[in-house]
């Protein structure tokens, strides 16, 4: 019989605060049993194993991160809107390294809900380059582009790779505002809208 209190959603908690502890490498189901205080297999009343809780952490990761990035981006444009969905979408992979993690491997098409929350957001990335006047295959490149100095900059801060005496919160501003003054010069100019989310 399942363990008196435990749900899913309790052992998907339960897993979110390990892999943001312990790092997602260290989730396993012997740690997860430990964490709750249950047997390993009192684990398969609730998740489908290892791949299931994956699955729910990345889930989890982006539906957050939409929420992170929405209000981030919500009544800003051009530039503020880049720097303060980037400068959010950081702060919250540093306040969970294992969510951030676990949101980064590609989504499965046949997946329904994976894919429509990773739909959401990187479609606010899309929404944010359009309006820099971007079309085409060229809004694929710029977000592409800052997908990569967002996640890879994290990814080598996490690793320690900046080591010199050089403020890295600065390091990541300067970054970003770099791109976006590339972003004014590949598109048709500063964005003058607003960024309103859109209903998802």
């Amino acid at each position: 019989m399942p363990r008196s209190g435990l749900t899913r959603a309790s052992v998907v908690d339960a897993v979110v605060r390990l892999a943001d502890t312990d790092g997602l490498e260290q989730v396993t189901l012997v740690r997860l049993a430990e964490e709750l205080k249950v047997r390993p297999p009192s684990l398969f009343n609730h998740i489908d194993g290892l791949a299931d809780l994956r699955r729910e952490l990345q889930l989890r990761a982006l539906r957050e991160m939409v929420n992170v990035a929405s209000r981030a981006a919500v009544g800003r444009a051009g530039s503020e809107a880049v720097l303060a969905t980037a400068v959010a979408l950081r702060q919250f992979a540093h306040e969970h390294p294992g969510l951030h993690a676990a949101s980064l491997p590609s989504v499965p098409n046949k997946d329904k809900d994976l894919s429509a929350a990773a739909q959401d957001f990187v479609g606010i990335f899309f929404d944010i380059v359009r309006e820099y006047g971007f079309k085409g295959k060229e809004v694929v490149h710029a977000v592409r582009g800052l997908f990569s100095i967002i996640h890879g900059f994290i990814m080598l801060e996490r690793a320690g790779n900046f080591g010199m005496p050089i403020d890295i919160d600065e390091s990541f501003r300067w970054l970003v505002q770099r791109y976006v003054e590339s972003l004014n010069v590949g598109g048709r100019g500063r964005s003058s809208g607003r960024f309103a989310t859109r209903p998802r």
